[in-house]
């Protein structure tokens, strides 16, 4: 019987600002590489709560489809409890950002992370499927971690 192999990468990277999309299927791809895994998953996670991960075809259209659809749901100027700092006194940072419109659009999108099959060494992705990290809320440090598992 053959162990389980658990490989672990941690990035880091500066976002551009709201509904920035970067594709990082190449450091899923590398990672499960590194990892020796023939059969198994690779897990790829968000620890931020303005920030996700997402499965898609990145089609020039995309980033304007998102903001549409979000503005829709999360309008930026709209009123958000979260953001009204008499209501609202626990888990305040320095500087406390008002960015109500980017953990609701997070909380509706629900991606922290994605999880994906690799079969005989291979990540099994769609012909048009990337792997995408995408900005919330402003230009910021975000970090991600990719997890190959399996034997």
């Amino acid at each position: 019987m053959a162990s389980t192999m658990i490989h672990l990468k941690q990035f880091e990277t500066k976002t551009g600002g709201r509904l920035d999309i970067l594709d990082i299927t190449g450091e899923v791809l590398d990672t499960v590489h590194e990892s020796g895994i023939t059969n198994g998953s690779v897990l790829v996670f968000s620890p931020h709560t303005t920030c996700c991960v997402l499965i898609c075809s990145p089609t020039n259209g995309l980033r304007e489809s998102l903001v549409e659809t979000l503005e829709a749901i999360a309008p930026v100027d709209g009123y958000y409890a979260h953001d009204d700092l008499s209501i609202r006194t626990e888990n305040l940072v320095d500087d406390e950002p008002a960015n109500g419109p980017a953990h609701l659009a997070h909380a509706v999108l629900g991606k922290t992370s994605e999880s994906i099959p690799v079969i005989d060494k291979k990540v099994v992705l769609g012909p048009a499927q990337r792997v995408l990290l995408v900005e919330l809320d402003s230009s910021r440090v975000r970090g991600y971690a990719i997890q190959a598992m399996g034997e």
